[in-house]
């Protein structure tokens, strides 16, 4: 088992020393509502104090909210919940402090130790439905009861988290209608907007004893919406339950409240007897990780980090050379329905002069490099980012994908039957492609992975396939190749017995799966619509990053996992709204994201490095995300900040380094940058997309110096970096970079 992170990770210069009569030790996790940090007070005792970012604490209902978490958490006391020491909810920052509960999250339990053994869901169970007896005994409803609310400690669970809770009956912060909660765990009642009652937390706590017990949760993964409608109106998951359990969870996630136990009931008929303690029943990694946050707690807190040095304004190193980096390429957007392709192909023409309306002279920038090459062809309306083997682009082009002669735009071959880009993959070198392959007369729908030749082949002539996977279902169109590395190929694939997604890796030397983790499908509008689940995947340092969307809202979950077993390090979830970058920007040590700020999160850990940008004048920005997906390069990190233009932090520390000089307004007007797509970086350019085409910004002048006029809607860079790629709508073009 590989070796945890601490639990604790560093105060940064600008946490306060106190809050309240509590000294601020370490953090204990942060996202987009506040920060819970480890605290002492002035008499000596450890709590977890949890705060409200300024700007969230503004609105009079959120405190509102606050204090009637506070109170909700005094109710169910400390036997079943984390006992409340002191709260001030009209404070600047409001805080709650409670007894710091020593042990993982439910959810992450089980990532640990895998699905608990009956007896354990039974006594988990057991507590968990006297707990909520204790909270609707004072007529409170949690209303948001899911594995991430649940601790798990030596003595037993623990409930948290009572930021919806309410009393019964009282509407006041609640919208009529609205579905506060989250959907893989709502009742079909709280789904559809109706009365959350008791009977509805008890609906909540069988599906966390279905994902205690399997794994899994009860109405499967994906999109809000799909799992609204799978709540109130599908059958339950039950695969997997323990026999003596699944007649009684069935009972519970009846669609009709007055069919369900109560939680007196519920605790008698849960209760497994016998002497044991619940700890004797918890698997060895999970005691293992309860014994290492208990260690934490007194062992000397990490040291506060530095307010980052100034430094001076100098431009990145122009005659820094680029080494030539390996891509994992993933897949990046889909196929819209009914986009009209070409028939039979794409349809190419090659031109070696500018085509029609490409840009003119400015008179405050320099003219535009001329193309080295266009080719024109029916590219789907939603655009994937091309990859690349070597430096040849492969893009899709009408109903093939096809590879490209990166000097002159040529087509070196196609393959029919991979219009969807998302079943083509490379390690940088060899090129794979997914399948569907045909036995007989009856199709054979196990998942097949074939090398793809770089060279021309005669249509149809295709390799056996590398690795056959019959656990999986090939012939779904939405199955993807999320890349490869090394002898390992990452698939997104749906269970060829069921409907559960996962991510699978499996090797291409013994053709055999190596390891998989459960991961959302795609929504019944993604099917609709032919676009595959939005998950992505990266070889990096340490192993695989791994980030796809959350179930409800903006939400982006990150994770590492170690790329023999698949176990997972780290994982965070981030305020990401806007497009999901097909390739985040990493180096040896952070991972870097954009979105209300550039962020940094540690390779090692995923704690937050820096942060850069909060409560920064931007310019007038539409839409949540003020900050662009980042690209990094040579230590710098580059982002689009709002509509001012490029500025460039230091990767290390988050300090600014420079900030793009603006064009002059009339070489500027109606310019809007494209916050979306991820900056192209060389050593002596930055090159963004914005509303009228392609600037190149002078790392030295650190001002524009031409743009190249195009309604394109991705930009990328050959690995060497001296040809950018430019796709429009039905035109795919070469610039040199540089």
């Amino acid at each position: 088992m590989p070796q945890l992170p601490s639990p604790l990770a560093p105060l940064t210069h600008d946490d306060p020393e106190h809050l309240g009569d509590h000294r601020l030790l370490a953090r204990l996790g942060s996202g987009g509502m506040g920060t819970v940090y480890l605290a002492r007070s002035a008499g000596g005792r450890t709590v977890a104090l949890k705060t409200v970012h300024t700007r969230i604490a503004a609105d009079t209902s959120f405190r509102t909210r606050f204090r009637l978490e506070s109170d909700a958490a005094r109710v169910i006391g400390d036997r079943y919940g984390a006992r409340v020491f002191g709260a001030d909810p009209l404070a600047p920052t409001p805080w709650l402090a409670t007894e710091y509960v020593i042990g993982p999250q439910l959810d992450e339990a089980v990532r640990l130790g895998g699905p608990l053994p009956e007896a354990s869901v039974r006594s988990l169970g057991a507590d968990l439905a006297r707990a909520l007896g204790q909270l609707h005994r004072s007529d409170v409803v949690h209303r948001d009861l899911k594995p991430s609310n649940i601790l798990v400690t030596a003595a037993g669970p623990k409930v948290i988290d009572f930021g919806i809770a309410r009393a019964l009956g009282d509407e006041r912060l609640t919208s009529t209608g609205a579905a506060a909660g989250t959907p893989a765990f709502m009742s079909p009642e709280q789904a559809g907007g109706l009365e959350h009652t008791p009977a509805g937390d008890v609906f909540a706590l069988a599906g966390v004893l279905v994902f205690a017990a399997t794994g899994h949760a009860p109405f499967g993964g994906g999109q809000a919406a799909d799992l609204l409608y799978r709540v109130r109106y599908a059958e339950a998951d039950l695969g997997g339950v323990p026999a003596g359990l699944a007649p009684l969870l069935a009972r519970c996630l009846s669609k009709d409240p007055a069919l369900r136990p109560g939680t007196g009931e519920l605790a008698e008929l849960l209760s497994p007897g016998g002497a044991a303690g619940f700890a004797d029943g918890l698997p060895q990694p999970v005691l293992a990780d309860i014994a290492r946050r208990a260690a934490a707690v007194w062992q000397a807190p990490p040291a506060r980090l530095a307010a980052p040095a100034a430094e001076p304004e100098t431009a990145a190193a122009a005659e820094a050379g680029m080494s030539r980096r390996r891509l994992l390429t993933l897949s990046g957007g889909a196929v819209a329905a009914g986009a009209a392709l070409a028939a039979g192909g794409g349809w190419w023409a090659w031109r070696s002069r500018r085509p029609d309306g490409a840009a003119k002279k400015n008179p405050v920038l320099q003219p535009p490099p001329e193309p080295l090459w266009w080719v024109d062809a029916a590219i789907p309306p939603v655009l994937p980012e091309p990859l690349f083997a070597g430096d040849a682009p492969v893009a899709v082009m009408g109903t093939t994908v096809n590879v490209v002669n990166p000097r002159t735009g040529n087509s070196v071959t196609e393959f029919v039957g991979y219009a969807d880009r998302w079943r083509v993959g490379t390690d940088g070198k060899v090129l794979y492609g997914l399948g569907r392959r045909e036995t007989g007369t009856a199709p054979d729908k196990a998942v097949a992975v074939s090398v793809l030749p770089m060279e021309y082949v005669e249509p149809g002539k295709e390799a056996p396939p590398r690795l056959r996977l019959p656990a999986y279902d090939g012939a779904h169109p939405l199955t993807q190749i999320l890349g490869a590395s090394g002898d390992t190929v990452f698939l997104h694939a749906k269970s060829a017995g069921g409907e559960q997604w996962s991510v699978v890796a499996a090797s291409l030397t013994s053709g055999k799966e190596l390891w998989r983790q459960p991961a959302a499908g795609p929504t019944a509008h993604q099917v609709r619509l032919e676009q595959p689940a939005v998950v992505r995947l990266k070889a990096v340092r340490g192993g695989v990053l791994l980030w796809q969307r959350a179930e409800l809202g903006d939400d982006l979950r990150v994770s590492l996992h170690d790329a023999a077993t698949g176990t997972e390090r780290w994982s965070a979830t981030l305020a990401a709204p806007g497009a999901t970058p097909d390739q985040p920007a990493t180096d040896d040590e952070h991972v870097y994201l954009g979105a209300a700020t550039v962020q940094a999160l540690r390779l090692a850990d995923g704690t937050p490095a820096w942060s850069f940008g909060e409560g920064r004048d931007v310019g007038p920005v539409a839409g949540k995300r003020r900050y662009g997906i980042p690209t990094v390069r040579d230590g710098v990190v580059y982002a689009v900040e709002g509509t001012r233009g490029v500025v460039a932090l230091d990767a290390r520390t988050g300090t600014e380094r420079w900030r793009e000089t603006a064009l002059k307004k009339s070489a500027a007007q109606e310019s809007t940058p494209n916050r979306d797509v991820a900056p192209v970086a060389t050593p002596r350019h930055v090159y963004v997309l914005d509303s009228l085409g392609v600037r190149a910004v002078d790392l030295a002048a650190r001002r524009p110096v031409w743009r190249y006029e195009t309604k394109a809607a991705t930009l990328t860079a050959d690995p060497s970096g001296t040809r950018l790629h430019v796709r429009e709508k039905s035109r795919m073009t070469s610039l040199p970079a540089d």
